[in-house]
């Protein structure tokens, strides 16, 4: 059966009808046509909403033809992921489903956060990505009814529920995946976005992270040491650092109680942020801001030699020798501040690092803007007395604005005259080099932890970092979710919540595979080359690419799994609800096209 368009003119106007017709072989073999039902005018239809609910009737009851192929992938993955978190239940939970809609609400968000893993597409794509894939015959969700309106719908009324349904998907995570929140890493990232906005309160123009202005959302996430990303909430794009940490310190502090350990950047480590998170019962882990003047607390009270020698080797460092790795050093003192809320006097800890890496990194950045700033200067020289350099006051302009604030006190330069013409002159100041290279390599971490944590442990634990940095790059890379080009403000919160949710169910299949497999240990094949792999999400998503499933004599029959992908499916405990297809009869059936 099918819909079918014929077209009635009355007048100088012409009317749209539809019929539902069915297709049918006579005696001679011939096909012919037979009209069921006259449905009534297209536009009448599709204004009441029935259009839809039609498409919707036909789509879950009548099956695609014998030969039609769906695209698979990894929606395997996907769904079992999402129904154990029970993602559907708890969006329609929040917000129960109306008796005439033919999708809810949870049903559209989780189409979107399958997208996002599977082929991410602008929401005009969505439909034509649901109706090749099998959303359908796994999610029973059928495609060809996420149009971008419906999508936009949804998002606006997903807006409102996002904050809720964050939580209680985090919960849902640690109670049903064992997921570990006993401590979290944050950090900001920006999302730019096409458009004017010039009413948003959410889209604002601030500074990316490639030191451009532009206009932008700022999202702040919450990464466990798994790497599972349990909290993502958007931000306007000029939202102040302070603001966006506090937030995220009193939600995470309301969701997941207090004890919960907060490693961060040094965004945090505003001693007004430390004594609000030590109040609401947080440990932390945060780097201090240069503005705090640790490296001349170092300097006066503890010095180079009390640093002792700390336990740390990183990931990537682990295969270079041992005489080859960076060396850390370190003395932990305490230290006391000023509750800025409340008078009181807090005590906290701070342990000085020296990093050998690091410290070879300033040295090398302070000697390349030394010479950048000489070989300005000897351009300078070189034109005194022309058209740009007649006078001593346009020398000593041009040379201000060229001297960079970090290294004014490294060189000693004199503008005078002589003969009637600007002469300047320039020696580095050794001294000052020597005195500014004492804390090459020195930073700081402020922590609240007892004193049973060692100077090593919180280095560790720290370092830790790269894993909100890394879920930072898939929601940018592996989810595409930039640029943003959406209508309103409800629209792009819910969108980056939508892919906040996808990032935990992206983290939450890397981890599960991980532990399956025990620590460190690689999965075979798993790179396109055959080579082994310790598995990430990107890697186990692209392992499923180009898995169909086909309509047969026989039913459904998914295309033959490979070695590699039987191995994740049994490590995620993933049951396949359809038998295997013969791999010579899809061979036959890829040569007849």
């Amino acid at each position: 059966m099918y819909l079918k368009r014929y077209t009635v003119k009355r007048g100088a106007k012409r009317y749209v009808y539809l019929r539902l017709v069915a297709a049918f072989r006579d005696e001679s073999g011939q096909v012919g046509h037979r009209v069921l039902a006259t449905l009534g005018r297209e536009d009448v239809l599709k204004a009441s909403g029935q259009l839809d609910q039609l498409a919707a009737a036909f789509a879950r009851v009548d099956p695609p033809r014998l030969g039609a192929r769906r695209d698979v992938g990894p929606l395997l993955l996907v769904k079992h992921v999402l129904d154990r978190l029970d993602v559907v239940g708890i969006i329609d939970r929040e917000r129960p489903h109306r008796g005439r809609a033919e999708l809810t609400t949870g049903e559209v968000i989780a189409a979107l956060i399958a997208n996002r893993l599977c082929a991410p597409a602008p929401l005009y794509d969505i439909a034509a990505w649901g109706s090749a894939s099998a959303l359908q015959e796994l999610l029973g969700i059928p495609g060809m009814l996420l149009n971008d309106d419906r999508l936009g719908r949804a998002l606006e009324t997903f807006a409102p529920m996002a904050e809720a349904v964050r939580g209680a998907v985090a919960l849902a995570a640690i109670e049903r995946f064992g997921t570990d929140a006993g401590r979290l890493h944050l950090d900001l990232t920006t999302l730019r976005v096409a458009g004017a906005y010039a009413d948003s309160s959410l889209v604002a123009k601030g500074w990316g992270a490639d030191r451009r202005v532009a206009r932008q959302v700022r999202v702040l996430q919450a990464v466990n040491r798994e790497g599972v990303p349990l909290y993502v909430r958007p931000h306007a794009g000029d939202a102040a650092e302070l603001i966006c940490i506090g937030a995220a310190l009193e939600r995470l502090a309301s969701l997941l109680g207090p004890g919960l350990l907060i490693c961060a950047d040094s965004a945090v480590g505003h001693v007004k942020n430390l004594c609000a998170a030590d109040r609401a019962g947080l440990r932390f882990i945060v780097p201090l801001r240069a503005a705090t003047g640790f490296a001349e607390q170092f300097l006066e009270h503890v010095g180079h030699q009390a640093l002792q020698p700390l336990s740390y080797v990183s990931q990537r460092d682990r295969a270079r020798p041992s005489g080859e790795r960076p060396r850390y050093r370190g003395a932990l003192r305490p230290w006391s501040v000023i509750d800025p809320e409340t008078g009181e006097t807090r005590d906290f800890r701070v342990l000085y690092v020296w990093s050998s890496e690091e410290a070879h990194s300033v040295s090398e950045g302070r000697e390349r803007a030394l010479v950048k700033t000489e070989a300005g200067l000897a351009k300078i020289r070189h034109g005194l007395g022309g058209r740009y350099y007649k006078t001593v006051k346009q020398v000593q302009a041009r040379v201000a604005a060229l001297l960079p604030p970090s290294i004014r006190e490294l060189l000693t330069i004199r503008i005078g005259s002589r003969d009637g013409k600007p002469a300047l002159s320039w020696r580095r100041n050794p001294e000052a080099i020597a005195r500014m290279a004492r804390t090459d390599g020195i930073y700081a971490l402020a922590t609240n932890l007892p004193p049973r944590v060692s100077p090593s442990q919180i280095l560790r634990t720290y370092k830790a970092q790269y894993h909100v940095e890394q879920r930072h790059r898939d929601a940018k890379q592996t989810l595409r979710v930039r640029p943003i080009f959406l209508h309103n403000d409800d629209r792009i919160e819910a969108l980056i919540s939508v892919v906040g949710l996808a990032l935990t169910v992206f983290g939450l299949i890397e981890t599960a595979v991980r532990t399956a497999l025990g620590p460190g240990e690689p999965l075979d094949g798993l790179l396109p080359e055959g080579r082994d792999a310790i598995p990430t999400g990107r890697a186990l998503l692209a392992a499923f690419q180009g898995l169909g499933l086909s309509y047969t004599e026989l039913g459904m029959q998914l295309d033959p799994l490979t070695a590699t992908q039987r191995r994740i499916l049994g490590l995620l405990n993933v049951n396949v609800p359809w038998q295997e297809r013969p791999a010579l009869a899809l061979q036959n059936c890829g040569k007849r096209g």
